[in-house]
């Protein structure tokens, strides 16, 4: 294990329990860091019994790691944990977000800085990838309303002055498949490579030409919201087209919205005002059909649903709950 590592634990005389302290001057990879560390943690077998714990709880209550008999065999796709990185970060200031290569960086293990493998050991947490398509991480879940007891005072003042946020309560939902086993039976599970092309940059279920994207604007970042009566989305499609022959967005009684269409951008050859540009880059998603799908908290009613595609990508939808029916005594 890596020496900052250890690092991270400043000793409380008083109690058997340590105090997580992150000592990383880089405000970006704190932040990043924090976020990992506390709204993840182990996938534990007795966790239905107790409350889920983060990867900073359970260092600070214990110097030993789970084992792997201690662990579930749940599978969570890797671009679940950007999609909650960046929900956090979606009101901070931009400078306080890392880079698309730092943040592949940071969940491959090949910088210097603080990486995943610190709070989630490969041996215990391995990779996968689902098919061509998903990486997926093992033995991991999502805590929404994770205990920040086992962190230092100034880091969770510091989280709170970067981010703006007051409370730490996430209104987030994160697809978890449960065990191993179901995986349906025509998707391979491989282990995963390191690879030095970028990985997908999706915020849900992706396809097509948007999991290849390498840079650029993120594709398919996804945001929810809820109130009593209704659930609202965004989700992030620049350089998508908005011709309604190319696009959809159907919404089903379960709550799973799927998304299709064609982005614009990635072309090889660009023509404009009678010039031919033949592009030197190629970070922007590649042209070709994509779709999306997430899966809403609770049922809906899809003929109550409204969309709009605005100009400046971000595909918003508002769709009423579905009306519970009364039972008559």
């Amino acid at each position: 294990m890596r020496e900052i590592v250890s690092a991270l634990a400043a000793k409380n005389s008083e109690q058997k329990s340590v105090l997580i302290s992150l000592d990383i001057e880089d405000d970006k990879m704190f932040l990043l860091h924090f976020i990992i560390g506390t709204y993840f943690g182990p996938d534990l077998q007795n966790h239905h019994h107790l409350k889920k714990q983060s990867a900073f709880q359970i260092r600070s209550s214990s110097s030993n790691l789970p084992t792997r008999d201690e662990l579930k065999g749940s599978l969570m796709k890797r671009a679940e944990l950007e999609t909650v990185y960046h929900h956090i970060l979606k009101n901070a200031d931009p400078s306080l977000t890392v880079k698309p290569r730092t943040l592949r960086d940071y969940l491959n293990g090949k910088r210097d800085f603080p990486v995943l493998a610190d709070l989630f050991p490969r041996k215990l947490h391995p990779e996968s990838r689902i098919g061509n398509q998903h990486k997926v991480i093992k033995s991991i879940l999502f805590i929404n309303d994770p205990d920040t007891s086992c962190m230092r005072r100034d880091c969770v003042s510091r989280f709170k002055l970067l981010t703006g946020l007051q409370s730490f309560t996430l209104s987030l939902h994160v697809d978890v498949t449960e065990t191993v086993s179901s995986v349906s039976s025509n998707e391979s599970l491989e282990p995963s490579k390191e690879e030095n092309t970028a990985e997908e940059n999706d915020a849900a279920n992706v396809a097509g030409a948007i999991s290849e994207a390498e840079a650029g604007p993120a594709m398919g970042l996804m945001d929810i919201g809820e109130c009593d009566d209704a659930y609202l989305f965004r989700i992030s499609l620049p350089g998508v087209n908005r011709d309604e022959r190319d696009f959809s967005c159907e919404v089903e009684d379960d709550g799973k919205v799927l998304v299709r269409g064609v982005t614009t951008t990635g072309e090889k050859e660009v023509y404009r005002y009678g010039h031919l540009f033949e592009m030197q880059t190629h970070n922007l998603c590649p042209p070709g059909n994509f779709s999306v799908s997430f899966r809403l908290p609770g049922p809906v009613e899809p003929q109550e649903f409204t969309g709009s595609f605005g100009t400046d990508g971000i595909l918003e939808g508002i769709v009423m709950k579905k009306k519970l029916q009364k039972q008559n005594v």
